[in-house]
């Protein structure tokens, strides 16, 4: 079953939603209700002639979200304190971000764990964007990162609709566990290990010249 979750209140789009056969639920709680859910926050703009094909996507992928903005990376965000720790989890601040105000997700272990993370991420007054990117790379799901015009509603001829669901979805490969220290670990693709410990060998030790250079050692 498909439904559009709006965690706030919004008529308009939940008469709109019902019309097209969705089940509609308003609720601030974070969870998925449906096989293929579409969770509308605040400030989203909902494209009605995509949410089609977003919800096909999900019957493939765990999630999908649109990027953003152009242009603005997670190093642009937020405070020093927040991207210090999307940096500690994520590696790299120099990525994109998503809108997750527009997320499509599926009722899998990994679709929970990105919602249940995410929500855990959200601390009082920290930015949402850096949050879900953290998230992501704690989760792992299968993400099916969308374009930036997905935040407009956009007048798709019905043959291109055909054409997006006929699209097959790729899964990306199984990741393999990484040991980077005494008792921590990390996820990476196939083939990727050894530049994996290279990066977080390098951060390290970036952070004990800092710290060095702080105690003025």
């Amino acid at each position: 079953m498909r439904g559009m979750l709006l965690r706030m209140a919004n008529m308009a789009a939940e008469r709109k939603a019902r019309g097209m056969g969705l089940a509609v639920e308003t609720t601030a709680e974070w969870r998925i209700p449906w096989a293929q859910t579409v969770i509308v926050s605040a400030g989203a703009t909902i494209p009605w002639e995509l949410l089609d094909a977003g919800l096909h996507f999900v019957e493939r992928w765990d999630a999908a979200a649109p990027l953003w903005r152009y242009g603005v990376l997670a190093a642009d965000v937020g405070t020093q304190a927040e991207r210090e720790r999307t940096e500690a989890v994520c590696l790299d601040l120099r990525v994109p971000l998503f809108a997750a105000e527009l997320l499509f997700v599926r009722d899998s272990e990994a679709g929970r764990a990105l919602l249940r993370t995410w929500r855990e991420e959200c601390a009082p007054g920290w930015d949402e964007r850096l949050a879900f990117l953290r998230a992501l790379h704690v989760a792992k799901p299968m993400f099916c990162a969308l374009p930036r015009t997905w935040l407009a509603e956009m007048a798709v001829k019905p043959e291109a609709r055909a054409r997006i669901r006929e699209v097959p979805a790729m899964a990306p490969p199984p990741l393999v566990r990484v040991k980077i220290g005494p008792g921590r670990f990390v996820r990476c693709r196939p083939g990727e290990e050894e530049e994996t410990r290279r990066r977080f060998d390098d951060r390290l030790m970036r952070r004990e010249e800092r710290r060095k250079q702080g105690a003025g050692i």
